[in-house]
């Protein structure tokens, strides 16, 4: 008896060390392990949700649906980036916009890792988007965010790594 005791207390002691030693939240420096669904009403209520907020430096406001991606709430321009070694998938839920793609940054400078902010872009093909569209902006790729004043648009936004 006292030898079942003795190996429940280990597992329970090897159990808080290991749980100690676990980051917080589970598996908070990647994506989730399992599946996680959002229903077209609870992103709408997320994109709703997030409108209020909106930054008057920014124009923007965000909600992270996991690491890897994003909700973004626009209602107004963005600076020029690139992301060094991360590509955007980038899926329109509501609204409409233009964004800039590749040219020539003026102005850019490192704003964190792998990241380069700047003023404008120079060049670059505009492509007028809408509610439905997706567009993939290739990594170390310029680009920037235009929302006409009075309107706004909500996208979903996936940081992906390019196969080569």
């Amino acid at each position: 008896m006292r030898a079942w005791i003795g190996a429940g207390i280990l597992v329970v002691l090897g159990s808080i060390v290991l749980m100690a030693q676990a980051p917080r939240g589970g598996a908070a420096a990647g994506d989730p392990l399992t599946p996680v669904f959002w229903s077209a009403k609870q992103l709408a209520d997320l994109g709703a949700e997030a409108g209020p907020r909106v930054s008057p430096d920014t124009h923007m406001a965000g909600v992270r649906l996991i690491p890897s991606a994003n909700m973004i709430y626009r209602a107004g321009d963005s600076g020029a980036e690139a992301h060094v070694k991360l590509a955007d998938f980038i899926s329109v839920l509501e609204g409409e916009g233009t964004i800039l793609v590749g040219g020539t940054m003026i102005g850019g400078k490192p704003s964190g890792t792998d990241e380069i902010r700047g003023e404008s872009i120079e060049g670059g093909t505009r492509y007028p988007i809408k509610t439905g569209d997706t567009i993939y902006i290739p990594a170390n790729m310029p680009h920037q965010f235009f929302v006409e004043k009075g309107k706004h648009w909500v996208i979903t936004l996936v940081k992906i790594t390019p196969k080569p």
